[in-house]
């Protein structure tokens, strides 16, 4: 037997009930959140559905910024192959400006997903980065991040985890989209907290959870995307 033996046995064995684990943030912890084949299909067809509005398609480069321990970059991900396009990686560390700098020169990316708030105020102390930052078409950073990045005149919009759910920006709308077939969001009594359901079929559950992100629900966009409308920056 060779590799090529064993790897065409693994692919004959029967498929685990799960694709993987990730988390999920609440305003009182972080847990564990299950994630089924049925539903990462499903969270792949919806960010590609947002994904394709913004021009991503064959040989298009997507930047991601992520630690590799989350679910939701997983998404994106896909969604980008889906479309034909490729993924690089750098990590979230301040540090990581270098490499950025290095694909922003070589390897300018179509979309730019994930930027944090310790990458934007590096990426605000350096002129020329900030140069190269405005010359990529879509930039997606976290909230906090987002007003960093404007501070510098370069052009973002918000990106957030809504606790399992994944928040992302619309193409020609004014805010951000959670899932609505698989989600539902309302606005915590104190007006600034999220709260979230899982539809049924997930394996993770949860019914009225208060998430860590915060943002408004808002009835709707100006764009045609169904599902729970979220202003992230406020």
């Amino acid at each position: 037997m060779n590799l090529h033996d064993t790897l065409a046995a693994n692919l004959n064995l029967e498929r685990g009930p799960l694709w993987g684990i990730g988390w999920a943030d609440l305003a009182d912890d972080r847990v564990a959140a299950p994630v089924g084949w049925g539903e990462r299909a499903a969270d792949i067809d919806w960010a590609t559905t947002v994904l394709s509005d913004y021009g991503v398609g064959p040989g298009e480069h997507c930047l991601m910024v992520s630690d590799g321990r989350d679910y939701w970059p997983r998404q994106v991900e896909a969604a980008v192959t889906a479309l034909g396009g490729f993924v690089g990686n750098i990590n979230t560390a301040s540090y990581e400006v270098r490499r950025l700098s290095v694909y922003l020169r070589y390897l300018t990316p179509k979309i730019l997903v994930g930027l944090n708030t310790k990458l934007a105020e590096a990426i605000g102390r350096d002129e020329a980065l900030i140069a190269l930052l405005r010359a990529v078409p879509h930039v997606f950073a976290f909230p906090d991040a987002v007003s960093e990045l404007r501070r510098a005149g370069i052009e973002a919009r918000a990106i957030s985890p809504i606790g399992p759910a994944l928040a992302l920006p619309c193409r020609h709308g004014d805010a951000a989209h959670v899932d609505g077939s698989q989600f539902t969001v309302r606005q915590h009594a104190d007006g600034r907290h999220l709260v979230l359901t899982t539809g049924p079929a997930r394996e993770f559950h949860l019914t009225d959870a208060v998430v860590a992100a915060t943002g408004t629900v808002r009835d709707r966009c100006t764009c045609t995307l169904p599902g729970p409308v979220i202003d992230l920056v406020g």
